[in-house]
């Protein structure tokens, strides 16, 4: 019966991924984000919209959905028997790609992968997650380098298996951390290919900068919500 409690709890997840804090944080001070800015309903179009702390505040939010639906995975796991807590993780990051709530058209999925590693990369013999902790002070440092949150993104992300599978050394060959460390790879995989534009604007030297307030809206209409 463990496989009705996984995708209880997938769908559950998924559920909770699929809340879009950057969006409801502009309706909350009668902005839609989606018209402003890059269009995002994300930590960096919030801030650009609505201003800097409201970066920080949607990155908090949408990193917290994916540590908690990670963390009751975790809660749940031993009367489970399975890694619940990936399956959660997993639902969380997949509802904010496609929410339900916005006719699937969602983001980035960044921050709340951001939570769900804090929660799962956590190598034997420790519960900090040190390579999780490794690849945010990466971000950190490409972030205050660069100002640009897409570079900061894509190097954490493509840094994070290297680091979770350095810190496992001989566990490595365990199937239970084997299949983790496919997960942070898939995840790194994704990212990169939610930042294709970024990456293409970063390269052309059109990359907008962290700081950097966005234009009135053009009222034009949504096509796409994504963080």
């Amino acid at each position: 019966m463990s496989w009705i409690w996984t995708a209880a709890a997938f769908v559950s997840a998924y559920l909770v991924g699929s809340v879009p804090f950057g969006l409801l944080a502009g309706l909350l001070r009668g902005v839609d984000i989606r018209l402003h800015g890059s269009h995002n309903i994300g930590a960096t179009n919030a801030g650009r919209v609505l201003g800097r702390p409201w970066f920080w505040i949607v990155l908090v939010l949408d990193a917290g959905k994916g540590a908690g639906c990670a963390l009751a995975g975790l809660a749940l796991a031993p009367q489970v028997g399975t890694d619940l807590a990936l399956f959660c993780g997993l639902g969380a990051i997949v509802g904010h790609f496609f929410p339900l709530y916005l006719r699937f058209k969602g983001g980035k999925g960044v921050a709340t992968g951001l939570g769900v590693i804090l929660v799962l990369a956590t190598p034997p013999g420790t519960s900090i997650p040190w390579p999780a902790l490794a690849s945010l002070a990466l971000f950190l440092l490409v972030l205050g380098l660069l100002r640009m949150v897409s570079a900061g993104s894509v190097t954490a992300a493509l840094a994070l298996p290297v680091a979770y599978g350095l810190w496992l050394g001989p566990s490595v060959s365990e199937s239970f951390y084997q299949t983790r460390l496919a997960f942070f790879a898939v995840m790194a995989a994704a990212v990169v290919l939610k930042h294709r534009a970024n990456l293409k604007r970063i390269l052309a030297g059109t990359e907008p900068r962290l700081g950097k307030r966005a234009a009135p809206a053009d009222n034009q209409p949504v096509n796409e919500a994504r963080p």
